[in-house]
């Protein structure tokens, strides 16, 4: 359904919408993005409705859809049927930092690590992971566990959810190979990954993943949840890693751009 009609505001920082390379849905999508965390949006409070957003951006129905379902898979916003969509309340003394970076070199260090791949199984997945994926009510992925290690000691402890209709194709021959596997799966689905969102926190270590890690249990670990997403916008894997505590370290090189003098 289409719903067009005048021009995107252009408020100071916003930018129009423009076809081209970049999805509609995503541009949108990171123009809401930046007017929650301006604030213009307040917690708890409702956004646009989707006709509303329709309109104020010139897009379709289907368009706005993809980039709200986006924003609810980070859990910036929420859903309450037949009442509308509302942007999440932060949790006070919560900070939280959005950086960007290159996805090539992230996944050509990552080919470097050897890996052991302890099961594959088709699973009923949590709550989390039905957010991360988008997937209907009671669909199952192809979950993947699997060990990496560098220079023979456990680095990370790996659980790879799937959509069934892409991990049903996974085969333990096919993983690892110095390839990551979502590189694996581009190469054998034919997909192309163009962008991946990542969160790190802090974690404690239950028996079984320490028992992997090689560390005590309750140890405190650093968990990393990253979801790639192909060309349409579909999230086609979600990982979620839970590091050794002395085996990994995350580092940001912070660049100024170039000031007139």
């Amino acid at each position: 359904m289409e719903c067009r009609g005048f021009a995107p505001m252009t408020r100071t920082g916003q930018q129009a919408l423009t076809p081209g390379p970049t999805p509609l849905y995503y541009q949108l999508e990171q123009a809401l993005r930046e007017r929650i965390r301006a604030g213009e949006f307040e917690n708890g409070q409702p956004l646009p409705t989707e006709e509303r957003l329709c309109e104020h951006y010139s897009v379709s129905r289907i368009t706005v859809r993809k980039a709200l379902d986006a924003l609810i898979a980070d859990g910036l916003i929420t859903k309450r049927r037949g009442v509308g969509t509302f942007v999440v309340p932060v949790a006070r003394g919560v900070r939280s930092v959005r950086l960007s970076g290159s996805l090539d070199e992230f996944l050509a260090s990552a080919g470097a690590l050897a890996v052991n791949v302890l099961s594959i199984e088709r699973f009923d997945p949590p709550a989390e992971v039905v957010r991360g994926l988008q997937l209907e009510e009671g669909e199952s992925v192809i979950k993947v566990e699997l060990l990496s290690y560098l220079d023979g000691a456990a680095v990370g402890f790996f659980e790879i959810f799937l959509p069934h209709a892409i991990g049903d194709y996974i085969k333990p021959d096919d993983i690892g190979k110095g390839l990551p596997v979502i590189r694996m799966i581009e190469q054998k689905l034919g997909v192309q990954v163009v962008r991946a969102e990542q969160f790190i926190e802090p974690d404690i270590a239950a028996d079984e993943l320490a028992k992997h890690l090689g560390i005590e249990p309750n140890k405190p670990v650093l968990k990393v949840t990253r979801v790639y997403y192909d060309l349409t916008g579909r999230p086609i894997e979600m990982i979620i890693v839970r590091h050794h505590p002395e085996q990994y370290r995350y580092t940001v090189d912070f660049i100024a751009r170039p000031r007139p003098v």
